[in-house]
């Protein structure tokens, strides 16, 4: 614990000694009344209170002193405070697939609105990210509770060309707290990769495990390029879910498209894919879950699972607000019992 203003404390010392005075002045009372009232009537036409009736309201009084005195001093403290840790990754599809009209628009402004709708319904105190990714992942808002920025940067993505769902998982890994210094998988650094450096404050080896993470993929689950073009885009989809799972970040997949779309885009007709399973190989190698768009019940429920995760922590307090709100009440308790027994404030 500390003290902001220690002086006050030096106060304390003048407790004993109002003790003392006010047992002084109650012992001259008692001398008073004895010296101009007869004894023998005294009791007849007042009602004494007992010891403990005189005591009581005094050290109620006493007590309510000391905690204003420590309230001056502005103590600190640090508490097991309930918080959400929680924090989810969106990971927006942006490539040229995405321009699909088997949806209405198309895909990329249905998944937009879908992200849009997490953002609304997850409760303030989560932090959620923004990446989107096509041939490459770009980080676009980093874990926030800023959720004004998070929808003016939905609102600014724009379709490239190729798709790359193994990049999308391994930047969302390592935007989510307390992983930003992981390093990714040998088998998927992409050329000239180079490691976030994490100050030795915000490192995470003295704080024990990482908060939850998830990430939330809203893909049509097309892959067709990878960082790696020596692994097939199944190995590295692979290569992807252990390197989230061994960070304890799960992969909830939104598909977002039906088969056998032909869409229009720039004059030409085109054969547009829709590849769910590559979502549901992430899903399911990291303890997560496929999700439907259609299924609003079960959407709620599992945004609301991952929205929230509850842990105790430490955090500092100041504890002014809480001893001084003790002290009010000591003080008035301690007047209402001194007027009922004794008919005066002590």
């Amino acid at each position: 614990m500390r003290f902001e203003w220690p002086i006050f404390l030096w106060l304390l010392l003048f407790v004993p000694l109002l003790l003392i005075f006010l047992r002084a002045v109650g012992k001259r009372r008692e001398k008073t009344a004895e010296k101009f009232a007869d004894q023998r009537l005294l009791g007849t036409i007042l009602r004494q209170p007992s010891r403990a009736q005189r005591r009581l309201p005094i050290v109620l009084q006493l007590i309510a002193l000391t905690a204003l005195l420590f309230a001056g001093s502005r103590p600190f403290a640090t508490l097991p405070l309930p918080q959400n840790q929680a924090a989810v990754v969106i990971a927006l599809d942006a490539s040229r697939s995405m321009l699909a009209e088997d949806l209405d628009p198309t895909r990329l402004e249905v998944a937009r609105e879908l992200a849009k709708q997490f953002i609304a319904d997850a409760p303030r105190s989560t932090k959620i990210g923004l990446t989107s990714f096509s041939d490459v992942a770009s980080v676009l808002v980093v874990p926030t509770t800023d959720r004004q920025e998070l929808l003016e940067a939905l609102d600014r993505v724009e379709p490239a060309e190729n798709t790359s769902l193994s990049a999308a998982v391994v930047a969302g890994v390592r935007m989510l707290p307390g992983r930003e210094g992981v390093l990714p998988p040998a088998d998927l650094e992409p050329e000239g990769f180079t490691p976030l450096e994490v100050p030795p404050d915000e490192q995470q080896a003295d704080r024990g495990p990482p908060p939850a993470g998830s990430i939330l993929i809203l893909s049509d689950g097309v892959t067709n390029v990878s960082s790696n073009p020596d692994l097939a885009n199944e190995d590295t989809l692979q290569i992807a879910a252990e390197f989230a799972k061994e960070n304890g970040v799960k992969l909830y997949a939104l598909p977002i498209g039906e088969e056998d779309t032909v869409t229009r885009i720039d004059g030409q007709d085109y054969l547009i894919p829709f590849e769910p399973d590559n979502l549901e190989v992430l899903a399911d190698d990291t303890d997560g879950q496929m999700l439907e768009a259609d299924d609003e019940e079960t959407l709620r429920t599992v945004f609301r699972e991952l929205t929230t995760a509850i842990r105790w922590e430490g955090r500092e307090t100041e504890l002014s607000a809480p001893l001084s709100a003790l002290a009010l009440v000591l003080m008035a308790l301690g007047g209402f019992l001194s007027l009922r027994w004794q008919r005066r404030v002590p």
